[in-house]
C-alpha cells in the first residue's frame, strides 16, 4: 500500500492548482489537523484556495484537480472567491486567519484580522451550537459514545478562542492549550483529547452540557 506523504502531496496538488489557475490564483494553504500536527491516518487534509474570482466552471476544474490527486478521498477544506472572502462575516474566521499555513500566498493579506468583538461572538455561537447539539445527541443519537466525539472536538475550537481573548496568543494544539487551561476548561479538554471510556456515559454528557451553560452566561 502506498504510503501518504503529506508534503509531496501539498506540492503535486499546489502545481496543478497553479497550473489551472494561473492569474486567478491568490492563494494555497491549509489548516486543520495536519496543519496542527495531529492528523491521525484517517484525518482530512483541509485545503484552502482562494482566486481572485470565482464561478461554477472553476469549482468543476478544481474537482477535477481533486479527483486525480493520489489519496483524494482525504481532500477537504474551503475555496473561495476574494469578494466573498473578504465580506465573510469576521466571527467565523478566527481560526482560518490565524491557522492557516501558507503555500502560495499569503492569508493574511486577503483576510481582515477578527476583532475581540468578532472572536466574543464566535465564542458565544460555538457555544450555543454545541450546547443544542449535546443535547440532542444525548436524547436521540443511538450511539451516544461516537456522538461524544465530535462533540467534545468542538470544545478546543471554543477553548481556544477563549484564551485568545485572555491573553492574545493563539496555541496551536490540544496538548499545548491543555498546559495552560486549569479548572473545569482543562478538565473538559483533557476528555476532548481522550474520551475516558471507563466512566459512565451520562456523567460525560452531563459534565459537557453543564460546562457549556456555564460559559454560556459569561
Amino acid at each position: 500500500m502506498e504510503k501518504f506523504d503529506l508534503n509531496l502531496w501539498l506540492e503535486e496538488i499546489s502545481v496543478k492548482i497553479k497550473n489551472r489557475f494561473k492569474d486567478n490564483l491568490l492563494f494555497i494553504g491549509y489548516h486543520g489537523s495536519y496543519r496542527r500536527g495531529e492528523a491521525a491516518d484517517n484525518s482530512d487534509i483541509d485545503m484552502v484556495v482562494i482566486l481572485n474570482s470565482m464561478n461554477f466552471e472553476d469549482l468543476k476544474e478544481y474537482k477535477k484537480i481533486v479527483q486525480s490527486m493520489p489519496f483524494s478521498e482525504k481532500c477537504c477544506g474551503f475555496i473561495s472567491g476574494k469578494k466573498e472572502i473578504e465580506n465573510w462575516s469576521k466571527f467565523d474566521i478566527f481560526q482560518l486567519y490565524y491557522e492557516t499555513k501558507n503555500i502560495y500566498g499569503n492569508i493574511k493579506a486577503l483576510i481582515t484580522p477578527p476583532s475581540k468583538e468578532d472572536i466574543k461572538t464566535a465564542v458565544k455561537t460555538n457555544l450555543e451550537t454545541l450546547y443544542h447539539a449535546a443535547c440532542h445527541a444525548f436524547l436521540y443519537n443511538r450511539d451516544p459514545i461516537e456522538s461524544l466525539k465530535p462533540l467534545y472536538k468542538m470544545t478546543f475550537f471554543i477553548l481556544q478562542a477563549k484564551y485568545f481573548l485572555k491573553t492574545g496568543e493563539y496555541i496551536l494544539t490540544k496538548k499545548e492549550l491543555l498546559n495552560n487551561l486549569t479548572g473545569t476548561d482543562r478538565d473538559i479538554l483533557k476528555n476532548a483529547l481522550s474520551i475516558p471510556l471507563n466512566r459512565p456515559i451520562e456523567n460525560l454528557y452531563s459534565e459537557l452540557i453543564f460546562w457549556v451553560s456555564e460559559n454560556c452566561t459569561k
